[in-house]
């Protein structure tokens, strides 16, 4: 085959179709509804709903991530070497979503209280909650996000075709965070005049159910309708010995730049992130909990409005400016973004512009914080599009390296990274929170605990976005670099018919 042929080969599977993009886009509504449906849930509930301990829940939100990072690499591995007549990715995929829906409905059973101050009753509760973000997080999450993410690595070879390929996994995921941010005010609403007092611990109950059932809905199609492409594997292809695979990622430097650039952005975002909500419940609107929930919800509208807005422009501004300079342009605007919050996160009157919202009536919106949330959306929630792009690329490295396609090990050990920086920062949110002198039980907060909030919010998460530039300014793999990989990889994968054709 000669350059000229394997250029063209190439071109062929560049595209693909925007049927297929959005099919398997849909796994990131999947992906979202289980984190901020399900997961983001836990904290408000547990804690301001069932009054349980703040240090307690966020430890057990915590500790599941340690089974995550034996997990993720084990199923990205099992993925990777799976050879069955539905591919490597989809008996997975389909497992996951089975036992995460399962998982969305049970974890809002805890023990019933023998007596609320009893320690046993309090360690009974820790325990089942460990038990069952393990479950979802270790098991069921995992078992469907790990081969999700890979088959997009592997479903096209081309530079720019990947990051509009991962536009659509964000557009839509951001498309779920239109509904997850009112979950708490719908479980609110369904308790009705007992929403101020039982907070949505009742109501969770019920709208648990109708989660499950999205989670299974927008994940079915990637299951049913997507497969790997055929371009960068075939079943007859070797498998790869689970210690050789560490090996050949630990000497991945490009792969580690990224990994360590979003663990920082992430655990700076997360580890005060909590205190978005608390801030809405009790600052903006002064301990209002059904009102506070809907100003909660509206803000994070606009940062997944915006993103879903800005994603196609900024695909175009990272085919234009290339990928490596597109995430330092987005890192340092992030900055920007968070620190605008100082300003915009007031509760000034003149801060207020009333509406009227379905099921809530006439309110008054507090809208300079919808200035944070665009800026949020348009700089911030659209990384996540550029990164997995990036890692696509770095997958076509390591084949060039070890001679073998292992899409789900890299998402695998990604993820398991991206959940170890939540769940330190998940740990660590439990123990600010009480340090901030936050009362579950009191209405109306103290004033030094909001300023601790926003405080905490202005400079942690700045901080994380400005030491992660420092990790992608030294990102080696330019636009140019991939394309001689590709050709490397094309014209090596030709070299046995060439052999053959000569004997």
């Amino acid at each position: 085959m000669t350059k000229d042929e394997v250029s063209k080969e190439g071109a062929s599977r560049k595209n693909v179709s925007t049927g297929k993009r959005v099919m398997w886009g849909m796994g990131g509504a999947t992906d979202h509804i289980i984190i901020y449906g399900t997961v983001s849930l836990v904290s408000v509930i547990y804690v301001n709903g069932l009054h349980f301990s703040a240090a307690m829940v966020g430890l057990a939100v915590a500790l599941p991530r340690i089974f995550d990072a034996i997990s993720d690499p084990i199923i990205g591995h099992l993925s990777d070497n799976t050879r069955s007549r539905w591919g490597r990715r989809r008996p997975w995929m389909l497992a996951g979503l089975i036992v995460s829906a399962i998982l969305t409905m049970t974890i809002w059973h805890p023990p019933a209280a023998a007596g609320p101050n009893g320690d046993e009753w309090i360690w009974s509760i820790f325990i089942y909650l460990s038990v069952m973000i393990s479950l979802l997080y270790a098991v069921g999450y995992t078992m469907f996000n790990v081969p999700h993410i890979a088959m997009g690595y592997e479903m096209t070879t081309d530079y720019d075709e990947r990051t509009h390929l991962f536009k659509w996994r964000q557009l839509i995921y951001s498309g779920a965070g239109l509904l997850t941010p009112w979950l708490l005010t719908l479980c609110m609403w369904v308790e009705g005049d007992k929403a101020q007092a039982l907070k949505g611990s009742e109501g969770v109950l019920i709208v648990s159910a109708g989660v499950a059932v999205l989670l299974v809905l927008s994940g079915l199609p990637s299951v049913l309708f997507c497969k790997e492409g055929t371009a960068v594997h075939t079943p007859k292809e070797e498998k790869v010995r689970f210690l050789d695979a560490i090996k050949f990622t630990l000497h991945n430097k490009p792969f580690w730049l990224i990994v360590v650039s979003n663990f920082i952005a992430k655990f700076c975002m997360a580890v005060t992130g909590i205190f978005f909500m608390y801030i809405f419940l009790y600052h903006i609107i002064k301990g209002d909990q059904k009102v506070g929930s809907a100003y909660m919800a509206i803000f994070f509208n606009s940062i997944n409005i915006s993103c879903f807005l800005a994603m196609p422009l900024i695909a175009k501004l990272s085919d234009y400016l290339g990928k490596k300079r597109c995430l330092l342009t987005l890192l340092g605007m992030s900055t920007v973004a968070y620190l605008s919050l100082w300003f915009t996160f007031t509760d000034a009157d003149g801060a207020f512009l009333t509406t009227t919202l379905p099921f809530l009536g006439e309110i008054s919106m507090q809208w300079p914080c919808l200035i944070t949330g665009v800026l949020i959306g348009i700089f911030t929630n659209t990384m996540p599009m550029i990164n997995n792009s990036m890692l696509a690329d770095v997958c076509d490295l390591d084949e060039l390296h070890s001679g073998h396609r292992r899409e789900a090990f890299f998402s695998a050990v990604f993820s398991t990274a991206d959940k170890l920086a939540l769940g330190v920062a998940m740990g660590l949110q439990g123990f600010l929170l009480v340090a901030s002198g936050f009362d579950s039980k009191l209405d109306i907060q103290d004033p030094a605990t909001i300023k601790f909030w926003i405080l905490a919010l202005v400079i942690s998460q700045p901080a994380g976005f400005l030491i992660a530039m420092t990790a992608i300014w030294f990102y080696p793999l330019t636009k140019k670099r991939c394309a001689e990989i590709r050709d490397e990889i094309d014209a090596r994968s030709s070299a046995p018919s060439d052999a053959e054709g000569a004997v």
